[in-house]
């Protein structure tokens, strides 16, 4: 059995959840035993996360998951996630055009130039998850524009000979976290996802969000699938345009 997890980095909108399960608001009352859950996406969160966790930089992230508590609805067995089990990882930041400012505004972001002298920390992050060539995990940059252009494609490709057998995902448009159509009812933490939008301006995703954000359609959430978004695999782009 493998596992999903939602990290949530410095300054992104909202609180990840712990328990990253997509609540079924339909059934939603209030107190509840069993949080009534679906693994279907809706418009205020997205399904098949496991575990959410929110990290202060990237050695923070990259011990986290080394210590990963199983939580009781976490798949497996063992009071602890061993290296190879994590078969979706989402790294929540900001993001500029080759860049995931997984330190936080004023840190050290992650680019292309950077991976060797954060190598430790990244390698332990690839280790958390699965190494198969013919089933691959998943690892998400889920951050504005940071594989926009050819810095974005050189991070995802330098990232996925770092991390072999999994797939590198980066998105080339603004990405859209909308904290309060999110927040988890009798929590105070959000939902996981962050949507893939058609906007390349700052400003233009707000602008638009009234008209978008419940149009699964036009703007999806961030996945290896949604349109927006670039797939590097063993050092080379394997889908999306080099935009």
């Amino acid at each position: 059995m493998s596992v999903n997890v939602w990290a949530n980095g410095p300054g992104t909108p909202g609180y990840a959840c712990v328990d990253a399960r997509l609540t079924r608001r339909g059934e939603w009352s209030w107190p509840w035993q069993d949080r009534p859950v679906t693994t279907q996406d809706q418009d205020y969160g997205q399904a098949g996360w496991d575990i959410g966790l929110n990290y202060k930089g990237l050695g923070d992230l990259s011990a986290q998951l080394s210590s990963l508590k199983r939580q009781d609805w976490t798949p497996g067995k063992g009071s602890s996630i061993q290296q190879g089990e994590i078969r979706r990882l989402a790294i929540h930041a900001h993001g500029n055009a080759g860049m995931l400012h997984v330190n936080g505004q004023g840190g050290p972001s992650l680019t292309a130039k950077r991976i060797p002298s954060m190598q430790a920390d990244l390698s332990r992050i690839g280790l958390m998850t699965v190494n198969d060539a013919a089933a691959p995990a998943v690892i998400l940059l889920v951050g504005c524009v940071a594989a926009q252009g050819k810095e974005g494609t050189a991070l995802l490709t330098e990232l996925s000979r770092l991390w072999p057998n999994r797939k590198v995902v980066g998105f080339w448009t603004l990405g859209y976290v909308a904290g309060g159509e999110m927040k988890r009812r009798g929590a105070d933490c959000t939902e996981a996802g962050m949507r893939d939008t058609t906007a390349l301006f700052s400003g233009q995703a707000n602008d638009h969000a009234g008209e978008y954000w419940h149009d699964l359609k036009t703007w999806p959430w961030a996945s290896e699938s949604s349109p927006q978004s670039k797939v590097a695999f063993n050092g080379a782009l394997v889908s999306g345009r080099d935009m």
